[in-house]
C-alpha cells in the first residue's frame, strides 16, 4: 500500500519551524493539516486576575484569533511556501468568535487564508450550520485556488453511520455538486479502545460509494490531554502507538488510505487553571522518540528550580539502540548537540526539534 503521511499540527510557531526545518528531500509534495490553536487567558496573582466573565474570554479569544491569523499568513509565505496541501479548520475555536463581531470565524479564516492555497474542512454533527454554509459560498465565489475540500469526522460522527447517514449524505451531495474532489478524514483524536475505533471506521466505510472521495485519511493520537494518564513523573517507557495499531487493522481489511498523527502533542488541549506566576511550579520535562510501531516517552520530574532539568532525559535518548543519531534530522541533531550539557533545553525550546524528528522519520522510514 503506498499511503501518504500527513501531520496533524496546531499552527503555532514550534509546529511551523518544526517543519521548517525538515531536510529538503521531505518537503516535496508535503501535505499538513492545521488546527488554528484555542487561547486562554492566564490568572494573575500580579494583575489581581483569579477569574473572567464570558464577555472577557469571549473578547480574548476573538483578539488572539486575530492575532494569530496575521502571524500564520507570515509564515505562510515565508516559512512554509514549499507545501503542496494545506488543510486548515476551526475545530477547537469556539464558534461565538467573530473577528469583525458579526462574521462567522471560519468565513474570516477563509477570507484570509483562501488565496494562499488552503483546503477547507467541514464536518458532520459537530459544526453550526453556518461552517458548510460559507465553505461553499466561498468556493461558488472562485476563492480557493484548489478544487478540493475535505469532511472530518470525529467518534460521535462515525461511530454509527445509521445515525449521521441523513446529514453525512446531504453534506457530501452539496460539495460533490461545487468541488471536484472530496476528501474524508476519520479523526480518531486520542484512541482509547484499538478493536472499537478500527470497527467504527470500517463499519463506516462499508457503507459508502467510496468513488465519491479522492482518498480517505485516518489520524489519531496515543497521547491523551492529561500526560499524568500515560506515564507518571521521573518515569520513562515504551509505549504501543495505538493510532498505528488501527492502522494495521484498516490494511488487514485492504483498504486504501493515508495516515496521519498528531506527532508529540496531544489532540486535545489541556489548560491548567492556575495562576501564570505559580506554573512553573507544575512544569514537568518531557520528550517523545517514536520508532517501528512505538514511541519511546521519557519524563522529569517538576523542573522549577533546577539548572538543566532535561539532561537525563537527553541522556537516555542518546543510548538508545533506536535513536538515529546526529545526521537524521535537525531534532536528533538538537538532541546530540545538547546532550553533553543539558543547557538551555526547556518545555517550550524541546517541543520544535521533538515535532521535527517525529515528522522526519514519520516521511522517511516509517511503515505499516
Amino acid at each position: 500500500m503506498n499511503s501518504k503521511y500527513i501531520p496533524f499540527l496546531k499552527f503555532k510557531m514550534n509546529e511551523v519551524y518544526a517543519l521548517n526545518y525538515l531536510d529538503d528531500e521531505l518537503k516535496v509534495n508535503l501535505s499538513v493539516f492545521f488546527d488554528l490553536p484555542n487561547e486562554l487567558p492566564s490568572k494573575s496573582h500580579n494583575d489581581g486576575i483569579d477569574s473572567f466573565s464570558p464577555e472577557e474570554l469571549l473578547e480574548f479569544k476573538t483578539d488572539t484569533l486575530k492575532k494569530k491569523i496575521e502571524a500564520q499568513k507570515k509564515y505562510l509565505n515565508t516559512k512554509l511556501n514549499f507545501l503542496d496541501e494545506i488543510f486548515i479548520d476551526n475545530y477547537d475555536i469556539d464558534p461565538l468568535v467573530k473577528i469583525d463581531g458579526k462574521t462567522y470565524n471560519y468565513q474570516s479564516i477563509i477570507d484570509e487564508f483562501a488565496p494562499l492555497g488552503m483546503i477547507p474542512v467541514c464536518g458532520v454533527d459537530d459544526r453550526v450550520q453556518e461552517h458548510l454554509d460559507c465553505v461553499l459560498a466561498s468556493a461558488k465565489a472562485g476563492m480557493f485556488l484548489k478544487d478540493k475540500v475535505a469532511i472530518r469526522l470525529t467518534e460521535s460522527a462515525f461511530e454509527d453511520y445509521e445515525f449521521i447517514e441523513y446529514d453525512f449524505e446531504d453534506c457530501v451531495a452539496k460539495l460533490e455538486s461545487t468541488f471536484e474532489k472530496i476528501i474524508l478524514i476519520f479523526d480518531l483524536r486520542v484512541v482509547e479502545d484499538i478493536e472499537r475505533s478500527s470497527k467504527q471506521v470500517i463499519d463506516f466505510l462499508d457503507n459508502l460509494d467510496l468513488g465519491k472521495f479522492e482518498r480517505i485519511i485516518v489520524s489519531g493520537s496515543t497521547i491523551p490531554k492529561v500526560i499524568t494518564q500515560l506515564i507518571e513523573t521521573k518515569k520513562n517507557k515504551v509505549v504501543e502507538r495505538k493510532e498505528v495499531s488501527v492502522f494495521k487493522k484498516l490494511k488487514e481489511q485492504n483498504i486504501q488510505f493515508d495516515f496521519g498523527d498528531y506527532t508529540c502533542v496531544s489532540p486535545e488541549t489541556s489548560f491548567l487553571d492556575i495562576y501564570i506566576e505559580t506554573i512553573q511550579s507544575y512544569m514537568t520535562g518531557k520528550i517523545f522518540y517514536p520508532y517501528d510501531h512505538y514511541f519511546y516517552v521519557t519524563r522529569s520530574g517538576k523542573t522549577r528550580g533546577l539548572r538543566v532539568p532535561f539532561k537525563p532525559l537527553l541522556d537516555e535518548i542518546v543510548h538508545k539502540h533506536f535513536y538515529r543519531k546526529k545526521d537524521y534530522s535537525f531534532g536528533d541533531k538538537y538532541i546530540h548537540e545538547k546532550q553533553p550539557t543539558g543547557l538551555s533545553v526547556t518545555s517550550s525550546t524541546i517541543l520544535k526539534p521533538n515535532i521535527n524528528l517525529h515528522v522526519t522519520y514519520m516521511l522517511r522510514d516509517f511503515s505499516i
